[in-house]
């Protein structure tokens, strides 16, 4: 187990020799002088035109992130001026959907969360980034990206144009206690029946406080707990058309078998959001996580910040009749149709998704990155070890139903979940109610 001292070292020889390679010395404050070319004449340099941008963006980690990547960005390209307005989740997609829909010009690069995109496209509020980059002249190379980013990045979802690319590679990955597991001579899960039966076993080890934690609190936060649970059981949420609910038997077996993993959860998982599963995570309470995001254990094996540094593990999330289905989190950019600064705004897009930032970003910040070649950095995983399986979770996840409609679809089926788990409705009915909302939704 390392020490804090031997942390700040690994972290410190990792981001130098890094920083070494990819000049980042801007970072730290160190811009260094330019090299000099010998021409037969003395000429005057034509002072580069300046550009600024303004970008509407998301608060938090998100924040912490991006102007990490403007900094860098405009101490490099110094003839740009960039501006940067965070918000919370929700008082960012309204103000998104207001500047959008007033065809607004103030600002040239938007921050999205994907199940915006398909409202976003639909209505034709974004720009269409492979027609800007051949009319610039940019080459855009898609290869580095696992298949279904580029695919939610487009209008229509997988056919259409490109209109966003990834930033923040946000996958759900599966956590569990590798140093419980192997007292107890248990496998890594690979399904959601090895996790139950984990459970039967750590509980009467008495080993830690509770085998399992996840997400219960009504609407968002449980829907995306419980949706890898529904797909592993062969359930989904919507037709393959989008015209109607989907729910079926299979779903409510994937509730029953919710509620057998209720009995070794912390009483009143019900109402836990993120910061009950996380703490409880690092804190060494819980053994397993049915869904962790990357944000949650950026720092899990710092000493200074968790009490289980080295102990946690990382896979998939598990498998039952089909294969893992994490869901996919990933923020994009985009640049909004109104914008006057079209070509500079890509330019900036580029710049924050290239490899080299990704890397950086991963080190210093944390950023799960969405490169498969950073994802098999061998520099990076000794740093951050949950970052290969982060990426791998990327080349495997399902996105949520690529519909406008999905915010108000996933309002009623987290609602339901929720009661299922609270006990105030079975899952036989709970299935037969959200169904018959979904279908009124879809149809109206």
């Amino acid at each position: 187990m390392p020490t804090r001292r031997e942390f700040l070292k690994i972290a410190g020889v990792g981001l130098g020799s890094l920083l070494v390679g990819v000049g980042a010395g801007y970072y730290l404050g160190s811009l260094g002088s330019s090299p000099t070319t010998v021409t037969t004449a003395p000429t005057t340099p034509k002072p580069p035109e300046t550009y600024s941008l303004s970008i509407l963006g998301r608060d938090a980690e998100h924040h912490d992130i991006n102007t990490a990547v403007i900094d860098f960005f405009t101490r490099e390209n110094t003839n740009f001026k960039i501006e940067y307005s965070p918000l919370s989740y929700a008082s960012l997609y309204d103000k998104m959907v207001l500047a959008l829909q007033q065809g607004s010009a103030a600002y040239d690069l938007i921050y999205m969360d994907d199940p915006w995109l398909p409202q976003f496209g639909e209505r034709g509020w974004l720009t269409d980034l492979e027609a800007l980059a051949k009319e610039t002249g940019v080459q855009l190379d898609l290869g580095d990206f696992p298949g279904v980013l580029i695919d939610v990045g487009r209008s229509p979802y997988k056919t259409g144009k490109i209109v966003a690319l990834p930033q923040m590679g946000n996958v759900q990955i599966f956590a569990y206690r590798k140093d419980v597991f192997d007292k107890l001579g248990l496998p890594e899960p690979a399904t959601w029946t090895d996790v139950l039966n984990a459970c039967e076993k750590i509980k009467a080890s008495g080993l830690v406080e509770y085998p399992v934690a996840f997400r219960g609190v009504k609407g968002n936060p449980v829907a995306t707990a419980f949706q890898p649970i529904l797909y592993a059981f062969g359930g989904k949420i919507l037709s393959d058309d989008l015209k109607k609910s989907a729910l079926d038997s299979k779903a409510v077996e994937a509730l029953e078998f919710l509620l057998q993993l209720k009995k070794y959860a912390p009483p009143g998982v019900e109402n836990f959001n993120t910061p009950d599963v996380r703490d409880r995570l690092v804190g060494g309470r819980i053994a397993m996580s049915t869904e962790t995001w990357p944000g949650w254990i950026k720092d899990a094996d710092n000493p200074a910040l968790s009490k289980v540094p080295g102990l946690l593990a990382y896979t998939t999330t598990p498998g039952e009749r089909t294969k893992p289905s994490p869901l996919l989190g990933v923020w994009y950019w985009g640049i909004p149709a109104a914008s006057q600064n079209k070509a500079a705004a890509l330019r900036f897009i580029l710049y924050s998704i290239s490899a080299r930032m990704q890397k950086i970003m991963a080190i210093l910040k944390g950023l799960p990155p969405v490169r498969i070649s950073v994802g098999e950095d061998k520099e990076l995983a000794g740093l951050r070890r949950w970052i290969p399986i982060q990426v791998k979770s990327l080349n495997v996840a399902v996105p949520r139903p690529r519909t406008p409609l999905w915010p108000k679809i996933e309002d009623i089926f987290g609602s339901y979940v929720n009661q299922v788990l609270a006990g105030v409705i079975k899952p036989g009915d709970a299935v037969s109610a959200m169904s018959a909302e979904i279908d009124k939704v879809l149809s109206s």
